[in-house]
């Protein structure tokens, strides 16, 4: 059994490297690409929270055999998710119907223009500082600016719609201005202005996520010393991490960082109860309730508190819904209603899978016309799709129907500042530039 348990294990990190490693052979990408730099942050980070609250807080520790039940639950959901992602792309870029379907989108909207681009992350930039103005407003501009953390932490009620915007219009103005800068020496001049605007929304993980942007569009670029300058980025990333966790939690040690990462432990808590008869299944409750996500509670304050994955907290932790304390609950998910038979039909027909598909489909085969060097012109709709991609923290915090809104607006602003028409107007009453 315990050889089973090993196999486990590894089949954890090998259906979370496959992906990633497959899709670089298919479009001979380089080793530094946008889906190997998040695995290889997300990797560590992801095998840290996931077993080190086993390790000590579960009997035989990650041997535990209902934490190994919730592993294999979530080690199948992965295999089938990557093949599903694998099979749409080559279906997206070989088939000819898909094929010309897909290149439908991509014509579509014209030619992005660099020079437009940077004036549009410009506007972003502009809509940065005046969402920052408004979420600063009670605590007080000079005071957040001086203590980001404290304003992070402390004075995001009631302007949390502020941050969000703050997050998305940032992104889209670093890689508006990053990705169409006249040269990569342009890139990294830009980089010292974002990453410092992102240290005053106060979260280092922010400022990781927004660094491993700049990798990326590096990686696009073929910077020259791009290796080195990534393991410095990867190891300043790492160290920020643990030091979050080591400043959240009151210590250094591995123990107390398992104290944060409980999901498996809960998962092993919720299958003892399932495989023992004491938890049955709940037959599309947790999925039909989980359609309240779509119902802002300010527009219906009755909105209930406990529905979707919440109904798993209730069970265990009566009334903390109410308190906004919902601990999580690994795979929980996609098995609460129906088992196995949910596990792999979720991960096969699922909506966020089709559409990333799609996204990396049209632009990993196109991925060097992004790269300014080359001077290659390239379709708006890949702009777009790029953001959506790759754009850090682009939309975060938003749910639908309220993400879609506003992926619109920011495409319809793009779009507009790329097709606007801009002519000097001289004339005796005519202002020197006229907009048309």
């Amino acid at each position: 059994m315990i050889l089973l348990y090993l196999l486990n294990i590894v089949f954890f990190f090998a259906v979370a490297v496959f992906p990633a490693i497959y899709l670089t052979r298919l479009f001979r990408l380089g080793a530094v690409n946008l889906l190997t730099i998040p695995l290889a942050v997300g990797l560590p980070i992801g095998a840290l929270t996931s077993f080190s609250g086993p390790y000590f807080f579960l009997e035989n520790s990650c041997f535990n055999p209902y934490f190994q039940y919730a592993l294999l639950v979530n080690n199948v959901y992965a295999l089938v998710a990557g093949l599903t992602f694998i099979t749409l792309i080559r279906l997206f870029v070989t088939r000819r119907p898909l094929m010309r379907l897909t290149e439908r989108f991509v014509i579509s909207g014209g030619t992005a223009r660099p020079e437009r681009m940077r004036t549009a992350a410009l506007i972003f930039l502009g809509l940065f500082a005046a969402a920052f103005l408004m979420l600063t407003k009670s605590f007080g501009l000079v005071h957040w600016l001086a203590d980001p953390r404290s304003g992070y932490q402390y004075h995001r009620t009631g302007a949390g719609q502020w941050y969000a915007l703050c997050l998305t219009f940032l992104g889209v103005s670093m890689v508006l201005a990053t990705t169409y800068a006249r040269s990569t020496f342009s890139v990294l001049k830009l980089a010292p202005l974002y990453l410092g605007l992102i240290f005053f929304l106060g979260s280092k993980s922010f400022i990781i996520g927004f660094t491993l942007y700049l990798v990326n569009i590096l990686a696009i670029r073929r910077f020259r010393y791009l290796t080195p300058f990534a393991l410095v980025i990867l190891g300043a990333g790492a160290v920020s991490t643990i030091s979050t966790f080591v400043q959240s939690l009151g210590g250094f040690g591995i123990q107390e960082i398992s104290s944060y990462s409980d999901y498996f432990v809960n998962a092993a808590m919720y299958y003892k109860d399932y495989l023992n008869g004491v938890l049955p299944l709940y037959h599309g409750q947790v999925t039909l309730s989980s359609l309240w996500d779509l119902v802002p509670r300010s527009l219906y304050p009755d909105k209930p508190y406990v529905y979707g994955t919440i109904l798993i907290d209730e069970h265990y932790f009566p009334g903390a819904a109410a308190q906004t304390s919902t601990p999580a609950f690994a795979t929980v998910e996609y098995f609460a209603d129906f088992g196995w038979p949910q596990v792999v039909l979720s991960a096969i027909f699922s909506v966020p899978t089709v559409i990333s598909a799609f996204i990396f489909a049209v632009l990993l085969p196109r991925l060097q016309t992004l790269n300014q060097n080359t001077q290659t012109p390239h379709a708006l709709f890949l702009t777009y799709v790029f953001i959506n991609a790759i754009a850090p923290y682009f939309l975060f915090y938003f749910d639908f129907p309220l993400n879609a809104i506003l992926f619109l607006f920011v495409t319809g602003l793009i779009n507009f500042v790329n097709k606007v028409r801009i002519t000097s107007a001289r004339s005796e009453e005519s202002t020197p530039l006229a907009v048309k």
